[in-house]
Order: structure tokens, then C-alpha cells, then sequence
């Protein structure tokens, strides 16, 4: 019995190792956190030099630290589109096939590639807040301001755990799919237009309670519960339910479809 435990473990520990593997050797990956990191700086910096013009928070505020501080639609963006290729790429491009032949354990694979976007998305998003929140920092520093509002660690981790989810949620899409580019299309069209513009308007209140509005909610400032967003705790439950029942439906896909 602690032979097949042992054998199980190590077997896991070289999935997540060539999943990790695959990831770092794309050029998708590295092209993604560059462009995550420069749009977070860079907007600290936009942030910073318009602050107090045309009707914007004055620099130093709650209010302009905490718009300085929306990192979290880059991360999750990014992560939802990573785990789409990491998933929806294996089937596009026949690469699922010799790993299923070395690792006849569908459910397995599939877990050990969930478990190593969720843990990739919490780590990025957490750099990425990381690298922004010290350029705010230096910024502020710059012009004799030296407080951050309260709220801040809040925000790190409603983006650490949003970006995680929305990794997982591109997982169960592109193995749902199986199309990488249609998947994307879909996921990005429902956020920004389904949502934000159909949904909010023939069902309006219904939105808060959909993936898109309950990532807003755990990545803007806390603050009275407005009518239009859920409180930080309600949202991450929600984002986390959908995550959790998209990874099912997928799981069940997974272990079902012919790969050959």
C-alpha cells in the first residue's frame, strides 16, 4: 500500500512537471506576463500624472490609490487565456494523446493540469499586484506620501484569487471546446459584452451574480456595498461556484470523449 501511494505521488509530481514544462517553453507565456506587468506599471504611471485632473481623485487619496490599484482584469484576462491554450491546445494539436498514452488516468491528467493553472494564476497575479503596488509605493513616496488605504491587502487577495479562478474557468473552457480561438472569442465577448452591456440591461441585478461582476467585486475597493456589485466574500464564493461546476462539466467531457 505505501508502494502504490509512493508510485502515485511521483507519478503526479512529473505531470505537474511537464505541464510546467509545456507552459514555460510557449512563447504565449512570457509574452503574456510582460504585457501584464508593463500594462500594470504603466498604468500606475498614467494614474499618477492625471491624478487630480478633470474631475479624477487627487494623488495620495483612497480613492486615486485604490483605481491605481485595478490590476485585477489584466490577470484575469490573461489567465483565462492561458488556460484555455493550456487545455484547448493539447486537443488541437494532438498532444494529448502520447501524454495520455504514458499517463492512462484522464481524470488525473486533467486534475494535475487545474491544480498547476490555479497555483500559476495565484503566483502571477500575486507578482504582478506585487511589482504595481511597489510602484505605487515609490510614486507616492516620490511626492512626500507615505500611507496606503486599508483596503489594499484586500484587493491583492481578491486578485489572487479571481485571477485563480478565471485560470481555471479558460481550463474547463478549452477542454469543453477544444477550440482554442473560439473559446477566447467567447469567454471575452461574454465578459465585456453579454454581461456588462445585454445582461445589465433586459435582467438588470441579475448581473452581480455572473463571473465577470463577481471578479469586479472581489478586485474594486471595498467600501458600502453598492447596489451593482457583491460584497468581497459573496463574489469569491460565486466565482469560485462557477469554477468549480464549469471543472466539472469539463471533467465529465474529458473522461467521455474519443481522443484519437
Amino acid at each position: 500500500m505505501n508502494g502504490t501511494v509512493f508510485t502515485t505521488g511521483l507519478t503526479t509530481g512529473r505531470l505537474a512537471r511537464a505541464e510546467l514544462r509545456k507552459l514555460f517553453t510557449t512563447k504565449a507565456l512570457p509574452v503574456s506576463f510582460a504585457v501584464a506587468i508593463a500594462l500594470a506599471i504603466g498604468s500606475v504611471l498614467i494614474d499618477a500624472t492625471v491624478a487630480g485632473q478633470h474631475g479624477t481623485p487627487r494623488l495620495g487619496t483612497d480613492a486615486s490609490t485604490y483605481q491605481m490599484l485595478k490590476f485585477g482584469a489584466v490577470t484575469c484576462v490573461v489567465m483565462l487565456i492561458l488556460g484555455v491554450l493550456a487545455a484547448g491546445g493539447e486537443f488541437r494539436h494532438r498532444t494529448i494523446v502520447p501524454v495520455l498514452l504514458a499517463t492512462p488516468h484522464r481524470m488525473r491528467v486533467f486534475a494535475v493540469k487545474v491544480a498547476v493553472i490555479a497555483g500559476l494564476s495565484a503566483v502571477f497575479s500575486a507578482v504582478v499586484f506585487g511589482l504595481g503596488l511597489g510602484t505605487i509605493v515609490l510614486t507616492l513616496s516620490a511626492h512626500g506620501i507615505h500611507h496606503l488605504p486599508a483596503g489594499a491587502g484586500t484587493l491583492y487577495a481578491g486578485t489572487v484569487i479571481s485571477s485563480a479562478c478565471f485560470g481555471m474557468i479558460g481550463v474547463a473552457l478549452g477542454a469543453l471546446t477544444r477550440n482554442t480561438i473560439g473559446a477566447i472569442v467567447v469567454a471575452i465577448t461574454w465578459a465585456l459584452f453579454v454581461e456588462q452591456v445585454i445582461l445589465a440591461t433586459v435582467v438588470p441585478g441579475i448581473e452581480k451574480w455572473l463571473p465577470t461582476a463577481a471578479a469586479i467585486g472581489l478586485t474594486n475597493a471595498p467600501g458600502p456595498n453598492p447596489s451593482h456589485s457583491l460584497p468581497p466574500l459573496a463574489a469569491g464564493l460565486v466565482l469560485t461556484g462557477y469554477a468549480v461546476a464549469l471543472l466539472l462539466a469539463a471533467s465529465r467531457t474529458t473522461m467521455r470523449r474519443d481522443v484519437a
